[in-house]
């Protein structure tokens, strides 16, 4: 009878299970472990005031994430700057992070506009936001990526009004705040800008008189040679801009030595050849490099040669303007007189 009662105490052991030791629990995991009834992630929004906007006016918005610890989020799918979310334009957006007891805090502070078309408007609705996010069960070894789950917030309340709303407590209307020392400043610019002006106003005809008065100092004249060799360089520089700058040259040089001989000796260039303008200065010492000078001359401009020795040309005649001092030759001959 005793064994019979002893296996019947062990088979209600047995049935029960173990029984716990005094201060212990049958709970898996410690005292912190979260609720799995709970939902993971809080979402909350908020407004400087819950009244009070205008269509058009930028309207600050501050959407809070209080996550649990070891969820993951995915912001990627809410509005961006320059989005459009339901009846909002997205003008800005800033996302910043913090811990706080042991739970991740997300703070993403939009500035919004709206402009829905009404006469009077009482409210307009802030869609749901849609969020991304993964517990550390989403985690995929095989393709070493999380698999997000979606959430979606739910929706907010903007109140709109043309004067006054009907919602909340209305703040006094306040009309717009005098600084004194921008005043200040203002006046004491505007005066400075005056006195620049009255100063310019006196200084430019004072200055002008000033100059009237002033005897300018005479200028030594230019001689025919100063004036040839300064003709020259412009023509060598000017020449430059054009696709067939060598031959244009010869052109100006040709030019200006017809200018020079009509200026110095006073010789009848107009519609005559150079070699024959050349040949009344057949007692000059000069002559025989003047014909060698125009001849190549010639080559280029009548003849059709190359224009390749341009700066040799350019030099023999700045030899020839500095030796030729304006004296007439001994007998200068106009076969064509008139």
């Amino acid at each position: 009878m005793k064994k019979f009662l002893l296996v019947l105490f062990f088979l209600a052991l047995v049935m029960m299970g173990t029984a716990p030791l005094p201060g212990e629990t049958l709970e898996s995991g410690g005292a912190d472990s979260p609720d799995p009834g709970t939902f993971p992630i809080k979402v909350d929004f908020h407004t400087p005031r819950n009244f009070g906007f205008h269509i058009g006016d930028e309207i600050p918005l501050t959407v809070t994430l209080e996550v649990r610890k070891g969820v993951i989020l995915d912001l990627v799918n809410l509005p961006h700057p320059k989005d459009k979310h339901g009846l909002f334009e997205v003008r800005g957006m800033k996302v910043g992070k913090r811990l706080e007891n042991h739970r991740t805090v997300y703070t993403v502070a939009y500035r919004l506009q709206c402009f829905t078309p009404a006469l009077a408007v009482n409210k307009v609705n802030f869609p749901p936001l849609h969020i991304g996010y993964a517990t550390q069960e989403d985690w995929n070894p095989m393709e070493s990526k999380y698999r997000y789950r979606d959430l979606y917030s739910q929706s907010f309340e903007v109140f709109f009004s043309r004067t006054a709303p009907f919602f909340g407590p209305m703040k006094e209307l306040k009309g717009p705040i005098l600084d004194k020392k921008g005043a200040l400043r203002g006046e004491m610019a505007m005066v400075a800008g005056g006195l620049m002006v009255l100063a310019g106003l006196i200084s430019r005809p004072w200055g002008f008189l000033r100059k009237r008065r002033k005897p300018t100092p005479e200028q030594p004249g230019l001689t025919a040679k100063d004036r040839a060799l300064k003709a020259l360089q412009e023509a060598r520089e000017n020449c430059f801009t054009y696709d067939d700058h060598r031959k244009r040259l010869y052109f100006e040089v040709n030019a200006i030595l017809r200018n020079f001989l009509k200026e110095v000796f006073a010789l009848p260039t107009a519609n005559r050849p150079a070699l024959e303008i050349i040949g009344q200065l057949k007692e000059r010492p000069e002559y025989e490099e003047l014909m060698d000078l125009v001849g190549r001359i010639n080559r280029v401009i009548y003849e059709g040669y190359p224009p390749v020795d341009v700066e040799s040309i350019v030099r023999q005649f700045s030899g020839l303007l500095q030796k030729l001092d304006g004296t007439l030759p001994p007998a200068v001959k106009d076969d064509n007189p008139g």
